[in-house]
């Protein structure tokens, strides 16, 4: 059961009630206010631990007399409020540089409460006190020594006050805001009649009040259209339902309007994680908003992909929800004890933001909405002191977000970038480094093999494409790359033989997929990385801009092949893969690609060369969509560098497989090909897809998964991409 919120329980109700019919009189209605343990733990450190976490109770009159507490927590104990804190008490002599101490005493201090509201503050009223051992036995001491415990221990509990009117007045300040002008004046009314009951329930996650709000009496409010839904009345029925008006196409104003509100959305959510990722040695936090992160984006690009009029506002709906996962994830941190002295601060931005969205629920009845200085405000609460525009929306790379949640950057292709599409010549064979062997004379682990083609499963079905937003004008300009070195051929020495390079080849293959003493492990990756890499330069501007075609198809898939397996070998290497995964994953990246592109970066359009886009924004070789990643890579080199577009996917890949093989149901027990499964589902849907596969999932869904799958098995079996057929059917599809 998800916590309680201050401001939740309140603005709902509140807003059922602003939305009733008018009235004759004016009632009193009782609403429940919660506060969660980690909010008030928090709050009680702030007024009482104020010494490095530390409470210090008592000092006698030397350094060897001391009473101190730590580490509070609060809970449960039947209908009472029970704190429990770690305490230290010494009741000594010092004696030169030592203590002569007769009483010492170190455990925990644990109190029952029943709390209660005075005026608008919250306050406790101790009625029973324990001394325990830290495995939560009941310790003796002498009488005098508990006797000072008591006489430091409740007063101080009992002059802590956890101050309610803030959260009325934030409620207040956010209704401000959000309320358009017909309906402000209504629920300024409403909040003014506010008043705390004194009686307090104690729950499992926090404790419970009673604030009386007294209705004034006012007629029901018009409803205004939100952007992307039809006027309605309060008695229109719901779309979708028996009676209700079918949705249909939205205008292009609402588009702009529906687009610009989830940018706002994204770049908001953004800066909030970034002022969250203080928590540097909690783990699970990191992952935690990695994956909200992510699947925020993939539900924020899915909502652009079929917008309709009339029916459920998607905004609303994905604001909501993923705002009270971001609450969770903050609760679970604080009460881990990993937010450090902003814990507070970030709970009450919590707080402060279950108001927010609790009146944008609203909106049906009292035409509110979100707006971007709500969001604004929220920022500032969370970081008070944080300059610039916490809605900027932009597609560049950000440092501090890749920091963030570890983000390599991807190989660069070597040389300068060049963007924008370009007339392409008469089509030709594809010219063959001396350096880069064939795809005949590589010989490879039978499981990833890639024999003479020939037909293959779901080789004539269409690419999957990772579902996101309408399409838009792609980036372009020039970005600086490194300088290109004109000796550098691929290889050391250019009298290498055919044998000497396909020994290679199998010693880096060696080098990946079989797994090594760890001892040895740091030498052969110094050993290999840099050929892999030389290899695959060579690799990057032998494809630079080259278009498969029936004149270059076999040539162009022997390249990409040999692309496909040195950049796994790279990511293998830098992203540290489990050895027992890296044969699946070296089959997966193609399965992956295949799915994805037909193996391909570049296409024709119009007789010039551009890159491989999908109707949703997806990118390149390894499709990897443009919003979804925004800020983790360079848009320009996703689209025009196949070398930094095939590393960044599987840079993708690799988290996603990593992420997954410890999550329930991702592999069945004997069957680990299954993680493949998983980690495409997540790929292609975000991290909380990963077991779509298993599920009754959608028509669309199971097409892409079940594509996918035979793509993988194919890939497996030694089977090769027909490029030609598989492009034919992704370009007719897009």
């Amino acid at each position: 059961m998800r916590p309680p919120r201050i401001a939740l329980f309140l603005t709902a109700v509140l807003i059922v009630l602003v939305s009733a019919r008018a009235a004759y009189s004016q009632p009193k209605v009782d609403v429940p206010l919660s506060i969660d343990y980690a909010t008030l733990s928090e709050a009680l450190k702030r007024s009482v631990y104020t010494d490095n976490g530390r409470a210090r109770l008592w000092n006698g009159s030397d350094l060897c007399q001391y009473l101190y507490a730590e580490h509070p927590s609060f809970s449960r104990a039947g209908g009472r409020l029970k704190l429990e804190s770690d305490g230290t008490l010494s009741i000594g002599v010092a004696v030169g540089s030592t203590c002569l101490s007769p009483i010492q005493w170190n455990g925990i201090i644990e109190t029952e409460s029943d709390p209660y509201v005075a005026g608008d503050v919250l306050k406790l009223r101790v009625t029973d006190i324990n001394l325990l051992d830290h495995q939560h036995h009941k310790t003796l001491i002498a009488g005098k020594g508990f006797d000072l415990i008591k006489q430091y221990f409740i007063p101080r509990i009992e002059t802590f006050e956890f101050d309610l009117d803030p959260v009325t007045a934030q409620l207040r300040d956010l209704a401000d805001v959000a309320s358009p002008p017909d309906v402000a004046d209504r629920i300024k009314a409403t909040l003014a009649t506010l008043r705390v009951l004194p009686e307090i329930d104690v729950l499992d996650d926090g404790i419970r009040a009673k604030v009386e709000i007294t209705m004034p009496v006012f007629p029901t409010p018009a409803v205004a259209a939100a952007p992307g839904a039809t006027a309605a009345t309060p008695n229109a029925p719901v779309a979708n339902a028996p009676g209700a008006t079918a949705p249909g196409a939205i205008t292009p104003a609402e588009m702009e309007a529906f687009q610009t509100q989830l940018d706002q959305w994204d770049a908001f959510l953004v800066f909030a994680i970034k002022q969250l990722g203080v928590a540097d040695n909690d783990p699970q936090f990191r992952a935690d908003l990695f994956e909200l992160l992510l699947d925020s984006r993939y539900r924020l690009v899915r909502a652009l992909e079929h917008p309709e009029a009339g029916g459920p506002d998607p905004v609303r709906i994905l604001f909501i929800d993923q705002w009270d996962r971001l609450g969770e994830i903050i609760r679970a941190a604080a009460h881990r004890g990993t937010l450090g002295n902003r814990s507070l601060e970030f709970l009450g931005f919590i707080s402060a933001g279950d108001a927010l969205f609790a009146l944008d629920q609203a909106a049906p009845a009292l035409g509110m909405r979100v707006s971007a200085d709500d969001l604004r405000r929220l920022a500032h609460i969370m970081a008070p002191l944080a300059t610039g525009d916490p809605l900027e929306f932009n597609f560049d790379e950000d440092p501090a977000l890749r920091k963030l949640f570890g983000t390599k950057m991807p190989l660069e292709s070597e040389g300068p970038l060049e963007t924008g599409a370009e007339e392409t010549p008469g089509p030709s064979s594809i010219p063959s480094p001396a350096s880069i062997p064939s795809p005949a004379s590589i010989r490879t682990p039978a499981s990833i093999q890639t024999p003479a083609e020939t037909a293959s499963p779901g080789a004539s079905g269409s690419a999957a494409a990772t579902p996101v937003r309408s399409p838009g004008p792609a980036a372009t300009g020039t970005a600086a790359a490194p300088a290109p070195s004109p000796s550098d051929d691929g290889d050391d020495d250019s009298n290498h033989d055919d044998d000497s390079t396909t020994g290679s080849m199998l010693d880096l293959l060696r080098w990946a997929l079989i797994p090594v003493p760890a001892e040895a492990a740091q030498v052969t990756q110094a050993a290999k990385a840099p050929d892999v890499i030389r290899k695959l330069q060579a690799l990057g501007g032998k494809l630079k801009r080259v278009v498969v075609s029936d004149r270059n198809a076999d040539q162009y898939r022997g390249d990409l092949d040999q692309l496909l397996e040195l950049s796994g070998l790279h990511e293998m290497n830098e992203q540290d893969i489990d050895p027992a995964h890296r044969n699946l994953y070296a089959r997966l990246v193609k399965a992956v690609a295949w799915q994805e592109s037909c193996w391909r970066q570049f296409r024709l359009r119009g007789g010039r060369v551009v890159y491989l886009e999908s109707s949703t924004q997806d990118l390149g070789l390894m499709q990897v969509n443009k919003h979804v990643w925004r800020g983790f890579y360079s848009l320009q080199r996703l689209e025009w560098d196949i070398i930094y577009n095939a590393g960044a996917g599987m840079e993708i890949l690799a988290q996603m497989l990593e992420g997954d093989q410890n999550k329930r149901g991702a592999a069945s027990p004997g069957k680990p090909d299954d993680l493949a499964r998983s980690a495409y589902a997540s790929y292609n849907g975000g991290p909380g897809a990963y077991r779509r596969w298993r599920s009754h999932e959608p028509r669309e869904e199971r097409r892409i998964d079940d594509s996918f799958w035979q793509k993988f098995q194919a890939v497996s079996r030694g089977q090769t991409i027909d490029i030609l057929s598989c492009a034919a059917n992704w370009d007719q599809n897009r």
